[in-house]
């Protein structure tokens, strides 16, 4: 009996272990469609990481000095395919923006195997942006889905003054919340078990749930041009998210979509989609 039980104390140990290496592990995948689609001129680039990685993406000049940053989601890529970012930056080009459009690390042709929540993603962004876009010539705008959102937010944070705006579609506000809802609902840990997974990501992964979460991160930006998108249908980020954010920043501004699930706004309702982001950007 004596060896069953330490053999069920093991299991139970290292199961969230497992649950955490799954969960942050990245989604590599061929890159199928170009900017040739649109039309466009682009040019392949690159980006050595201060880990070592390669990361991999393209910008696609405009000629004006307005650009922007696209940045997808856990399990997505430049191709964009639930969010439809690709089309979206077909959408950017044509209304003058020199687009610049990478996969993440651990996403699309980068290389990685570990997503960070947004944390190790704006550093890379940020340095490869600095590699851009050296003297600062361009006035950039982020747009990001989900843990790109986070990102893009993160970056805001990090240096307010060169983004003068952000599109953060889905982004998380509460990370705690949101992780103990997707422990529960996807490796079937109970949120009790939360702060042994908390610490079983920082040591074995490295990766800080506290710089993860957007509540202090959303009130320090309160005021600054920032749209948040949600979706009433968002089965990961749900409806308690822009409720907290209204109470973080009651002058958040906020475009809601009904009947749409996770990031998928923009691809199931882009001409309204496409007015809110002009009005935004224009004002």
């Amino acid at each position: 009996m004596t060896y069953i039980f330490v053999f069920l104390l093991v299991i139970i140990a290292l199961y969230p272990v497992w649950v955490v290496h799954k969960q942050t592990h990245g989604s590599p995948e061929t890159v199928q469609r170009t900017p040739k689609e649109w039309g466009a001129e682009y040019e392949n680039i690159n980006y050595l990481t201060s880990d070592g990685l390669t990361l991999r993406g393209w910008i696609v000049p405009a000629g004006g000095e307005n650009a922007v940053l696209l940045l997808h989601g856990n399990g997505g890529s430049r191709n964009g395919f639930s969010s439809g970012i690709f089309d979206l930056g077909e959408w950017y080009y044509k209304e003058g923006y020199s687009v610049m459009m990478v996969d993440l690390r651990a996403h699309g042709e980068s290389e990685g195997n570990r997503i960070y929540f947004g944390i190790k993603e704006s550093e890379d962004m940020a340095g490869w942006l600095a590699k851009i876009d050296p003297t600062g010539s361009f006035s950039w705008t982020l747009h990001g889905f989900s843990m790109g959102a986070v990102t893009a937010l993160m970056m805001k944070e990090r240096d307010p003054k060169r983004f003068e705006k952000v599109v953060a579609d889905a982004p998380w506000i509460d990370f705690e919340m949101l992780s103990k809802r997707e422990l529960w609902r996807r490796g079937y840990i109970p949120p009790l078990f939360y702060g042994y997974v908390k610490l079983i990501a920082a040591l074995f992964f490295r990766i800080d749930f506290k710089r993860a979460d957007n509540r202090q991160r959303c009130e320090k930006l309160c005021g600054s041009e920032i749209l948040y998108i949600f979706e009433s249908d968002d089965m990961l980020v749900t409806k308690e998210h822009p409720r907290k954010l209204r109470r973080i920043c009651p002058k958040a501004e906020i475009a809601e979509f009904e009947g749409v699930g996770h990031v998928e706004a923009f691809k199931e309702r882009p001409k309204l989609y496409t007015e809110r982001l002009l009005a935004f950007l224009q004002r």
